[in-house]
């Protein structure tokens, strides 16, 4: 059985500003490959920095809309994709107002409004997909598990392979790793960097406007963009 896993994002278009600014703040871009230098943040070490990075650079800019998955062996990436497809065309594109927010130990961007349409496109994502999902081991659920869940989430894990769904869904794009090997005055470097840079595309509408399949080729590989579904209103 194949070791890939899949997994559908949210991602900004691959032209847009969202994508080249954050892309380049992660390291990578997930569709092209371009690897691009550390940033530079003052009293932080470059090589600090990519620590701070290295998991989400690893799965690519993007929200996480169904996590990471084996496909079954009753089905085909092929049979995956045409579903994603005849979801993504039967909707239409709409902005999400965004903004930063500390989550737990990692600093994300997370929607400052109403969110009503994103939730209720990832509650039809993870519902309609589960049938491709190849289910969790026991090993996967322990390992899962040691990250601390809310009884609630845990039935999630269990009846969707994923803690944070439906009820438990939050929309957001995470930008560092975990701060706590940081001090405070590095973390203050970190948010001020950050949020300059989201100043700068305050101009620049967030479009939702697709769904996306990124693939990881083998396990503990960079996840990369392998196709894009647009709405039907494009």
């Amino acid at each position: 059985m194949s070791a890939k896993r899949f997994a559908i994002y949210c991602a900004p278009n691959e032209t847009s500003p969202w994508w080249t600014t954050w892309s380049e703040w992660l390291g990578r871009d997930a569709k092209s490959q371009r690897v691009f230098p550390p940033i530079a943040i003052e009293g932080i070490d470059p090589l600090i920095f990519e620590s701070l990075i290295k998991d989400p650079s690893r799965y690519g800019l993007h929200a996480t809309i169904k996590a990471p998955f084996k496909l079954n062996g009753e089905t085909s990436i092929d049979e995956l994709k045409s579903k994603l497809k005849s979801i993504s065309v039967s909707k239409r594109s709409f902005v999400l107002d965004l903004g930063l927010e500390r989550l737990k130990n990692f600093f994300a961007i997370t929607p400052t409004g109403e969110a009503h349409q994103i939730n209720q496109l990832a509650d039809e994502v993870v519902r309609e997909l589960d049938e491709f999902r190849q289910p969790l081991t026991e090993s996967d659920i322990a390992k899962r598990r040691l990250s601390g869940l809310s009884a609630r989430e845990d039935q999630m894990l269990l009846d969707w392979g994923y803690p944070y769904v439906l009820d438990c869904f939050r929309f957001h794009i995470s930008l560092t790793g975990h701060l706590g090997f940081l001090d405070a005055l590095s973390q203050k470097n970190v948010e001020h960097e950050i949020l300059w840079r989201l100043e700068r595309l305050s101009s620049t509408p967030f479009v939702i406007d697709s769904l996306c399949v990124f693939e990881e080729p083998e396990p503990g590989a960079d996840f990369f963009l392998n196709e894009r579904f647009y709405f039907q209103d494009l």
